[in-house]
Formats: structure tokens, sequence, C-alpha cells
């Protein structure tokens, strides 16, 4: 498979973020606030770090928090289209409904989870595993996940995933866990998807399980922990993450893009002020 021009990138950010409901009773999860900006201009910088300019966000619960804020995208230097669904909606059935609206080759990410994504190195293993789908796995071996200690993903030897679970399991079978960066064929998700794809879809662990079962989804494997505003003790921690960052040259902050994953020490994420 020939290395391919992606420019396009996917943001779910459509459901009331439960954990956080005192904070996103009235606003979108992604527009939480984590070192006084919102979580979603956080990763649109990671992004546009890359190269990434174009981002289509799939909402639902509280859009207009985020359309207000984010627009078009021109006073952050990039272009933003927007798709609503109800917030009701599983993630896999409002994913469904972007159809038409995907590039041939696109990232697909969530709007809550924050890690040094490196496109170009994505790209090289993408093209070396010869894969439709890829998933970022984080390998897990200091127990400090965004999902805690367990794990749900299984890697053969090619570097396929086999297993994408969803429940973690302390089980050594499982060699790590998803955490939310995705590159993904549009003709996979079309010759995948089902016919009629209803309410409750889950595109993880129905549609994303699915092509790891048919050999269809590759692994690039970090041993970089990512941050998540998940809930109330990981926002504190994605706060003290980004607040250490405030204080670090753009160009520091950055450097990891000209890295592989597997080069940038573990205590750069876990660096506090």
């Amino acid at each position: 498979m020939k290395k391919s021009n992606i420019t396009q990138v996917v943001i779910l950010s459509g459901g009331r973020g439960e954990r956080l409901i005192s904070l996103t009773k009235n606003i979108n999860k992604g527009m939480v606030k984590v070192a006084r900006k919102p979580f979603l201009e956080h990763l649109i910088e990671l992004f546009k770090a890359n190269g990434l300019k174009r981002f289509l966000i799939l909402t639902g619960h509280a859009e207009e928090s985020i359309t207000e804020y984010l627009g078009s995208g021109k006073k952050f230097g990039v272009e933003i289209s927007y798709q609503h669904a109800p917030s009701a909606l599983n993630h896999g059935a409002r994913f469904a409904r972007a159809i038409p609206l995907l590039d041939d080759f696109f990232v697909l990410h969530k709007n809550d989870i924050y890690w040094p994504f490196n496109l170009e190195k994505h790209l090289a293993r993408f093209n070396e595993l010869n894969v439709p789908s890829m998933m970022t796995v984080y390998r897990n071996k200091n127990k400090d996940g965004i999902y805690g200690p367990n794990n749900n993903v299984h890697i053969n030897k090619k570097g396929l995933i086999e297993r994408y679970d969803n429940r973690l399991s302390p089980d050594p079978f499982y060699h790590g866990q998803d955490i939310g960066f995705f590159l993904l064929k549009k003709q996979v998700v079309t010759e995948n998807l089902p016919l009629v794809v209803p309410d409750n879809f889950c595109l993880h662990h129905q549609f994303l399980s699915d092509l790891a079962e048919k050999g269809l989804l590759g692994a690039f494997e970090t041993n970089i922990p990512a941050t998540t505003t998940t809930d109330v003790e990981w926002l504190q921690k994605a706060e003290k993450y980004f607040t250490s960052q405030t204080s670090t040259p753009r160009s520091t902050q950055y450097a990891y893009l000209h890295k592989t994953a597997n080069e940038i020490p573990i205590k750069m994420v876990r660096r506090t002020s």
C-alpha cells in the first residue's frame, strides 16, 4: 500500500459526559476547560502541528457550545465543519451518519483524550502493515493507562489486532488499551458497517472489534501514556499536564513530532510544574 495523503480529522464529540455532568450539563464535554482552554482547542493545536487543518466534528449534546467558540476554525488557522445528531445516539450511529462527509482516508479521534500524536510515524506504520485501518495502542506496562491497569487489546506477531474486547482484563493475553487515535480508509468503513445501523451501535466494540476479527485492524504501539478528561480525577491530571506545558516554548512542546513515540521518555508526559 503506497503512502496516502491525509488531511481530514474526524472528532467524535456528541455525548453528555455523564461522569463530568456538573461541568457538562450546559456545555459539550469537549469544551471543558483545561489550562484555560477548551480541551477541543488543545486537540486542534495538536493536529495542526502535524499539518492537519481540516476538521469534521460530530456533535450532539450542547452543540452550540462548540460551534459558537470554534466557528469555522478561521481564527485558529484551520477549517472546521460539523455534523449534528441527537445526543442519545451512540458514537457508532453518529459516525455512520457522517459517512458522506468522510474523506477517502482520515484520522478519527475522540474529544477527551490527548497524546503526542505523530502523523508521519503513524503513516509509516500504516503503510508497513498494509492495512485499511489502524489503532494507537498504549502498552500499559506501568499499569497507568487511562482505563486503569487492565487491558483489552491483543496484538499478534504481525502487528495486527486480533482481539479488541469491550471488557478490560488482567489476563496477560492482552497487550494494551486503545487511546482513541485511529487511521481509517473510508472504504473499510462502507464495506464493514451494517446496512442498517441502530441508534445504540458501538463504534469501538461492534465495528472496530469486527475489523480486528477480520484481520483488518493494525496496531501502532506506544509506551507513552495519554491523558484524558473522562472523569474528575483524570481532569485534574490533565490540568496538571497542560499547566506544565505552558512554561515550555512551543517549539519544545512539539519536538516529539519529529520522533517516534517510543523515543520519548515517559517522564515527559508525566512532568509536573
